[in-house]
């Protein structure tokens, strides 16, 4: 709402009735003589998307569950979700990993089917949680997030049956808050056993669960400030994109629920652990290899083994996440938060955080700014 709001303010000719329902409400019958021109919306179920239909009129749905017949729809990247956890994951030591999610949901099988090709690139498999038919209903996700409640022997079960240490995946808080239930009822510890991430970072939901849950922030502000540009156009008499339009998620929140190295080795351990605390404090991998009293070339190959990068790429890995986060937090320059992250020279920042971000720090930081 606060993107939807921001795009408002510079396109004042718009009138907005905001109405507030609950997830699987039917729409308001009033909306018929609202004479509305367009419609932003998050449609939860296949009745929701039917009425929404019936109106006519241009209509963009900003939760990508469906793709309206009069619109467009905007959704969060399942592939960018995949790879953030994925990579995390392997940055923690963990070869066993899994997604647990709502078979025959078709939002939920997109993740599920982004993570275990994006874990298959990195020569890795996905275990992915399979439930008994009865215990749900695939009309909507509400239904969905329902049936989990009462399916909880099955993920007891599931999770019993994997290679342990397993770091899981959750489709989204809400099946992470049911699978650290499960894993209590297991006899599970979590994160040493089991490390459990989420999707949308709720933070109601993820700091209400034992124990807090990690979960992975999407760009919802983006999302309704580009839904409502959508709209925008559609209502100028512009095509609808035929597909959704994804949107980049922002960041992991690492809580309890995934705080942990499941690294046997236990020099390479405490390596990990000494680059993450160290990483902006102008490190390198001389500096490394030092501290852990190795040559170079045997600590990259034993890095290479356990996490799949070189030393560097690590230390730059962790540099850009921090960056992320003053670029989006902070009115520091660009230089200054060069020298923060541990670079000596702006260039170098702006190459590293290109090559991983796909983008500069000025246009990263532009494109937060444009829906503030």
């Amino acid at each position: 709402m606060s993107g939807v709001a921001s795009y408002v303010r510079t396109h004042r000719h718009w009138r907005v009735l905001h109405v507030e329902r609950s997830l699987s409400e039917t729409l308001p019958s009033y909306l018929k003589d609202f004479k509305a021109d367009g419609v932003l919306a998050r449609v939860y179920t296949q009745r929701m998307a039917r009425s929404v239909d019936k109106l006519g009129i241009p209509t963009v749905d900003m939760m990508g569950a469906f793709l309206p017949a009069n619109g467009g729809s905007l959704d969060t990247d399942p592939y960018e979700c995949a790879r953030l956890a994925a990579d995390h994951f392997i940055s923690r030591g963990f070869r066993q990993m899994a997604f647990c999610g709502y078979p025959g949901f078709r939002f939920s099988d997109r993740r599920s089917r982004c993570f275990t090709e994006y874990l298959a690139e990195k020569g890795y498999e996905a275990a992915v949680f399979e439930h008994s038919a009865s215990n749900y209903s695939i009309q909507d996700i509400v239904s969905c997030e329902r049936g989990g409640e009462l399916s909880e022997d099955d993920v007891v079960s599931w999770l019993k049956s994997l290679s342990k240490p397993v770091a899981i995946l959750a489709h989204n808080d809400i099946r992470g808050r049911q699978v650290l239930a499960a894993c209590e009822q297991a006899g599970l510890r979590v994160p040493d056993d089991v490390a459990v991430l989420g999707i949308d970072n709720d933070e109601v939901i993820c700091d209400l669960s034992i124990p807090p849950l990690s979960s992975i922030e999407p760009d919802t502000r983006l999302i309704g400030y580009e839904g409502a540009a959508m709209l925008d156009r559609l209502m100028e008499g512009e095509a609808a994109p035929d597909t959704a339009v994804l949107i980049p998620p922002k960041q992991i929140h690492i809580r309890q629920s995934t705080d942990v190295l499941a690294v046997e080795d236990r020099e390479m351990a405490a390596a990990l652990r000494f680059v993450r605390d160290h990483a902006c404090d102008r490190i390198n991998v001389g500096i490394v290899a030092e501290k852990l009293a190795m040559s170079r070339t045997t600590l990259d190959r034993r890095f290479h083994q356990i996490l799949g990068r070189s030393v560097k790429a690590e230390i730059d890995r962790i540099r850009v996440e921090r960056a992320k986060q003053l670029l989006d937090e902070t009115d520091y320059k660009i230089s200054s938060i060069a020298e923060m992250t541990g670079y000596s020279i702006a260039a170098q920042f702006v190459t590293a955080f290109k090559r991983l971000a796909g983008l500069t720090p000025g246009e990263y930081r532009k494109r937060g700014r444009q829906i503030s």
